[in-house]
């Protein structure tokens, strides 16, 4: 699967899909999940609920958040690619944390589960028709295809491994 197009894709996602490597976006979302594994599973069990300031997501939290975006994108991706032509909704993605009560979760539970939430989001990709990759929904001020939600899923994810490395190095064994 190629690289989304600009205008496949909200402008601001482009933070994200800067960070994802050329080649095969399969490929990468195999190897991303391993790298997210590892690190999440290098946090010593008493800092799970380290926040490196007030206010900000703990560990698990931050996980979580991951997941919920997979989860939403993969979702997003399935629409497009089937031709529903809904608008797109965004979604608040502190309200999600808030609600998800993650800090009551071990944090090997959450790493299963984004190993997990993953191998469905790889299945979903590789079972898409090629031609449905490029379909399109309105999204936000622009428009979406499922080709660039695959894409946004991987660059999220390797975002917020960035910040775990720099914001919640204190956590890391």
């Amino acid at each position: 699967m190629s690289r989304p197009r600009p205008g496949d894709y909200p402008a601001y996602f482009e933070r994200y899909l800067s960070l994802v490597p050329d080649g095969d976006i399969e490929t990468t979302l195999e190897a991303r999940i391993v790298v997210t594994v590892d690190l999440f599973s290098r946090v010593a069990p008493e800092r799970e609920g380290y926040r490196y300031a007030a206010g900000k997501w703990s560990v698990r939290e931050s996980l979580g958040h991951i997941i919920d975006t997979e989860r939403i994108f993969s979702c997003r991706a399935l629409r497009v690619a089937r031709g529903d032509q809904t608008p797109l909704t965004s979604f608040d993605q502190d309200l999600f944390v808030a609600g998800a009560d993650f800090d009551h979760y071990p944090l090997a539970d959450l790493i299963a589960e984004m190993a997990i939430v993953r191998r469905s989001t790889i299945a979903l990709f590789r079972h898409l028709a090629p031609q449905s990759l490029d379909r399109h929904a309105p999204f936000a001020d622009s428009r979406l295809t499922a080709r660039a939600a695959a894409w946004i899923i991987a660059g999220h994810e390797i975002y917020h491994q960035a910040i775990l490395r720099d914001r919640y190095s204190a956590a890391l064994t």
